[in-house]
């Protein structure tokens, strides 16, 4: 009986054993084949779990690999020599996809068309793809991340980023683009970082950057930029981050900036900045503006070269119009500052209003009794003091220096201020005993009554005189 019991005992330990070896087999053979699920990875490539990696880099590879496994997370093919990508390139469905660092000249619409999950595109260091097709990137709607940089592009189609509104990363740095088409970023509603520096862009438009309202970052420096539109920064009020140094800028209207009311990092430096009438509104964006800021170095006029535009006085720019909100790139018109308004004032009496200003051969007009022969004495004085208050608006040294205003063009726009008071510097403020003064109702009202005073004093002593000879 004990034989017997021994031999049981040593038949279900056997079993036990071959089970427990059996059990450990189908482990390390579920988990080699878990890498792979009904496919077998691609030859010359590394495959691996967590997350499901295809690496297919630096294999000298001419064209995308077939048996990539259908649900693969992330694909590396950087570092090879694929020359084009067409529609049936890829038969899988990845979330990064790497194709840098290859040849790629050509990219035919819809090529990443099955790619419907894709979050990350890397197509950068890639300096013969010149040209792509308007669909090159249909289909993309999850797209987060797009890499193009150092790809020598020197156009890109209108409609290129037509519905990639998730994209919020976009790298054109360092290709050869001369022209950003009006619209183009129009669909990414999303985007927070765009690089376009180091290329060759010459001019902003109005419409260059339609559309970016949540923009962040906007790096164009190192470019050849000459131009910006007064508006071209409209829908970039989320901006922090401005760098448009390196350029060709000679003036750039304060109202861009304006535009960009949270900027916080602004780089301007290593531009040909004017100082003269057409750095005033850039002047003054910075007097009102809490931005870090470089230097803003001044190449002319020849007085102010080398200056910094930021710390030039109000007296600098006391002579210049203001500039004509219509206008491209802030030219001026025939509308003064405050400050030439003072130069205005200087001389004349303290009821100088609207009502009072008028030329002076305007003035003799008024009164033709002042050249009649045998006029009373009182008439006479009367045409004097007259004479006298018209002569007050002959123009002075530093106001005929001035463009020639018509009175109505100069007082239709007086009095606009925010203030009524005249800030001035320390060495440009008038004496204490020639405050400037700026006209009021109370002043108006007192000039005319004054007027007509003398001109009914006048008009008494002529009938005086008339009657009783």
């Amino acid at each position: 009986m004990e034989s017997r019991a021994a031999l049981r005992r040593s038949r279900a330990s056997s079993a036990l054993s071959f089970k427990s070896g059996l059990t450990l087999w189908l482990v390390v053979w579920l988990l080699a084949c878990r890498v792979a699920p009904g496919r077998a990875c691609p030859k010359l490539c590394v495959c691996y779990d967590t997350p499901m990696t295809v690496s297919c880099q630096s294999q000298n590879f001419t064209s995308v690999p077939v048996g990539v496994p259908y649900d693969s997370q992330r694909v590396f093919l950087q570092n090879n020599r694929i020359i084009e990508l067409r529609a049936d390139s890829f038969g899988f469905e990845t979330q990064v996809l790497w194709l840098y660092s290859n040849n790629i000249s050509w990219i035919e619409a819809g090529a990443f068309s099955n790619l419907r999950v894709l979050e990350e595109l890397d197509l950068g260091d890639n300096p013969s793809l010149r040209r792509l097709d308007g669909g090159a990137f249909r289909g993309l709607e999850r797209l987060q991340s797009l890499h193009m940089h150092r790809c020598g592009l020197t156009e890109l189609p209108a409609d290129l980023f037509h519905k990639l509104y998730s994209l919020q990363f976009l790298y054109l740095q360092e290709n050869q683009l001369s022209h950003l088409p009006d619209g183009l970023f129009s669909d990414l509603v999303n985007l927070t970082h765009l690089f376009l520096h180091g290329n060759r862009i010459r001019t902003l438009s109005e419409n260059a950057f339609r559309g970016l309202v949540n923009l962040d970052r906007l790096l164009l420096h190192d470019n050849r930029i000459r131009q910006v539109h007064r508006r071209a920064f409209r829908d970039l009020g989320r901006l922090t981050i401005l760098y448009l140094f390196d350029n060709q800028l000679r003036e750039l209207p304060g109202q861009t900036l304006r535009d960009t009311a949270n900027v916080q990092f602004l780089r301007l430096n290593g531009n040909p900045w004017g100082c003269g009438c057409e750095a005033r509104t850039l002047w003054e964006f910075f007097r009102g503006a809490r931005v870090s800021s470089s230097e803003v170095t001044c190449t002319s006029p020849a007085p102010r070269k080398d200056q910094d535009l930021r710390f030039l006085r109000e007296m600098d720019f006391a002579l210049c119009p203001l500039p004509d909100p219509g206008s491209l790139a802030g030219t001026t018109t025939t509308t003064f500052s405050t400050k030439t308004r003072w130069w205005f004032s200087k001389g004349k009496p303290a009821v100088s209003s609207k009502g009072a200003f008028h030329k002076s051969g305007e003035a003799v007009k008024a009164f033709p009794f002042a050249s009649v022969k045998n006029v009373h004495p009182v008439a006479a004085a009367a045409a004097a003091a007259a004479s006298n208050l018209a002569s007050k608006y002959e123009p002075m040294a530093e106001e005929a220096a001035l463009p020639k205003l018509e009175p109505e063009e100069y007082w239709a726009n007086y009095g606009n201020e925010d203030s009524a008071l005249v800030r001035c510097f320390e060495l440009e403020c008038p004496p204490a005993d020639e405050s400037p003064v700026l006209p009021s109702s109370s002043s108006s009202s007192t000039s005319f009554f004054s007027f007509f005073s003398l001109l009914s004093l006048s008009m008494l002593a002529l009938s005086l005189h008339l009657l009783f000879g």
